[in-house]
């Protein structure tokens, strides 16, 4: 019983000098916001718009804004009449 304890123990150590290490190389990093320190490496979110044209959802990265309204690709957009470039 003592040996596990003693392990689980230097795991727990481990784990703590682990992130400790991860910190310390995140803010040596130039360039590096704020909000990214405060996550550590997870993903951010990311608005999630409806379609003004078929009203599905979709990540604001991989759609299209058009004169304030939001569109899931070109092609919804040229059908509800946007002038495309």
């Amino acid at each position: 019983m003592g040996r596990i304890l003693f392990f689980v123990g230097l795991a727990l150590v481990a784990w703590v000098f682990w992130k400790a290490w991860q910190r310390k190389q995140l803010d040596e990093k130039p360039g590096v916001k704020a909000q990214q320190k405060g996550s550590l490496g997870r993903k951010q979110q990311e608005e999630i718009l409806p379609c003004r044209h078929c009203g599905a959802y979709s990540p604001l990265s991989e759609g299209v804004m058009m004169q304030g309204r939001f569109y899931c690709g070109l092609e919804h957009a040229k059908a509800e009449g946007e002038k495309v470039h």
